[in-house]
């Protein structure tokens, strides 16, 4: 049985006397699919500016705070979302 390896590499890596060939991908639907770039690095969510209630009921500054959190991670999350959907890993809605 013959084993196959693939590897990804930048073109300027391939020695000139090797023989090249085209790996294609495909996905359930037969058809191909374009093996996608690394996608531009994603910061971090920032630190949590929001603390536990002093309180049972929590104050405005409390609630804004964690409000500004959960904006935050959902900003990011968009963000990891769309590069997903541009590099074809999950569907576009």
């Amino acid at each position: 049985m013959r084993v196959l390896q693939a590897k990804i590499v930048d073109k300027s890596a391939i020695d000139r006397e090797q023989s090249v060939q085209q790996l294609a991908l495909f996905g359930d639907d037969n058809l191909p699919r374009v093996v996608p770039k690394e996608a531009a690095a994603q910061a971090d969510v920032g630190a949590v500016t929001s603390v536990v209630a002093a309180g049972s009921t929590p104050t405005k500054a409390e609630y804004d705070a964690l409000r500004v959190d959960a904006l935050a991670t959902r900003t990011v999350l968009n963000s990891l979302l769309a590069k997903l959907r541009t590099a074809d890993v999950i569907a576009s809605s």
